[in-house]
């Protein structure tokens, strides 16, 4: 299904949308996709140039450097947000990062852990709290945070990455309860095998490793051993689904945790 067919069954018109991690890859593919579905799209990321880049593709967007970490600039960032447009309709939680390998676990620093578990849940923690009034004075309510499929099958290679994404499921079911009576709705997705810039360091990594030099291969070889459907999956797979949650035609799904993963997780 293509953005411009979605636009039948998941009109966002007049709907604010934050995303954050907007300023590459999956962040990138979904404000892109919740833009050309008619919300006005507030792109964030911690890198100015590229979450402008992302809102300059669109005819209703705003670009905000944000570090998700630091909960007095996220505050900043929603106020912001909030004195251009006066509400925000859509919460998409998409800035993440990767953790360093840890193979044993030991091997991931404190300072590793704290990190991955800063940006990756507290940075969904820190936006929903600061965009929870606005989402509550709002008639459509949406919260999707980007999880992935090692919070769901853990990730032996990436410990703190996989508790964090684990974590961040748990943290959707939280709010997902408390904020059903309102009629606001929270969901996780969780991507399975994309090709993203965080796989390119991450490839290599495992490359180095297993005694290989391409990290692409890396990634192929895991893409036909473990998805049912041997082949990867695209930012705008991902994106689509994320477009579908945040519409009308998904009023009554909350507190789920969809795979867009080739079938890893069945």
């Amino acid at each position: 299904m293509t953005t411009t067919s979605l636009t039948n069954v998941v009109p966002l018109n007049h709907r604010v949308a934050l995303v954050t991690g907007a300023g590459a890859g999956l962040g990138q593919a979904i404000a892109h996709a919740l833009g050309a579905l008619g919300a006005r799209v507030a792109a964030l990321d911690i890198n100015q140039e590229a979450c402008a880049q992302t809102a300059a593709a669109m005819p209703h967007a705003m670009a905000v450097a944000c570090d998700v970490a630091n909960n007095a600039v996220v505050q900043q960032s929603v106020d912001q947000v909030l004195s251009a447009w006066s509400q925000i309709d859509i919460v998409v939680n998409c800035a993440g990062v990767a953790s360093a390998p840890g193979m044993p676990f030991t091997d991931c620093s404190p300072e590793d852990w704290q990190r991955t578990l800063d940006i990756n849940l507290m940075g969904a923690v820190h936006v929903c709290a600061a965009s929870r009034q606005a989402l509550l004075a709002s008639n459509a309510g949406r919260v999707v945070n980007v999880s992935s499929i090692t919070g769901v099958i853990s990730a032996p290679y990436m410990p703190a990455y996989s508790v964090s994404k684990a974590a961040l499921i748990s943290f959707t079911k939280v709010i997902a309860r408390e904020l059903a009576p309102q009629g606001i709705t929270a969901n996780a997705v969780c991507p399975g095998f994309i090709y993203t810039p965080m796989w390119d360091a991450l490839g290599l990594t495992m490359a180095e490793r297993e005694g290989h030099t391409n990290g692409r291969a890396v990634f192929d070889q895991r893409v036909q051993s473990l998805v049912p459907m041997q082949r990867p999956q695209t930012a705008d797979d991902v994106a689509h689904c994320v477009a579908f949650l945040c519409g009308d035609a998904a009023r009554h799904i909350t507190g789920q945790v969809i795979g867009v993963d080739g079938g890893v997780t069945i």
